[in-house]
């Protein structure tokens, strides 16, 4: 298990590069989101209230508004997702490098390397939660945007001649409800991806630490045939 994450850490560039894709994918698709609501707005209201042609572009319109935010948060998601890997290699390596270290000086001049200190299994945990956090968020904003479609494919004097307790107010209803949620929703995923980053970068602080409070003890207890040549290298 753990040589599989090492392995997924160390693709930190890929995440990094989707995610970016992702982000431009999305800035595309709100252009021509964009280039749609013009088009709609600038017709008349008459006509945008009664034409079912121009029902169906609003559709598409209030469809890619409900699923197109949390699109651009899941390329934003895998960026920070790389970021946080890119820590974990750091961390990593400064841990390998400290038992390389103590490996390579004589047995009394070496010191015991700590256990990983928690915040790594904290760093995982809170990318992972965060991660998660974001795809299920994309995933409900999907069935929302199908919902969303599915109402306003209706002109808008049909929507508001609905009845009330009918299909069609009931959708609008879940709409505007998923929509008030899903805006914090997204932000909870981000707020444990920037917990993951701390706890990443306090990973390697206390490896920073390890090295800065060891080497000296180290070199004062090298034998003296080898302190001296340190010192004339110094």
């Amino acid at each position: 298990m753990e040589q599989m994450l090492q392995k997924m850490m160390k693709r930190f560039p890929l995440f990094i590069a989707m995610g970016f894709m992702i982000v431009m994918a999305a800035f595309i698709i709100g252009a021509v989101n964009a280039g749609n609501a013009a088009q709609y707005f600038a017709a008349d209201k008459i006509t945008r209230d009664t034409s079912s042609q121009w029902a169906q572009v609003r559709a598409g319109i209030e469809s890619t508004t409900v699923w197109l935010p949390y699109f651009k948060f899941l390329g934003v998601a895998m960026v920070l997702a790389g970021i946080t890997m890119a820590l974990g290699v750091i961390a990593t390596r400064l841990e390998n490098l400290g038992k390389e270290v103590m490996a390579s000086v004589p047995e009394q001049a070496r010191f015991a390397v700590p256990p990983r200190p928690r915040t790594v299994l904290y760093m995982r945990m809170f990318m992972m939660i965060g991660m998660l956090t974001i795809i299920i968020g994309f995933i409900v904003s999907l069935s929302v945007a199908g919902t969303a479609t599915a109402v306003f494919s209706n002109t808008i004097k049909t929507i508001d001649a609905a009845a009330a307790g009918s299909s069609l107010l009931a959708g609008l209803a879940r709409v505007h409800a998923s929509e008030a949620w899903l805006e914090a929703f997204k932000f909870v995923g981000v707020a444990f991806f920037f917990l993951g980053i701390i706890n990443g970068l306090s990973t390697i602080i206390f490896a920073l630490r390890y090295q800065q409070d060891t080497i000296p003890q180290v070199v004062e207890n090298l034998p003296a045939d080898i302190a001296p040549g340190l010192a004339a290298a110094d």
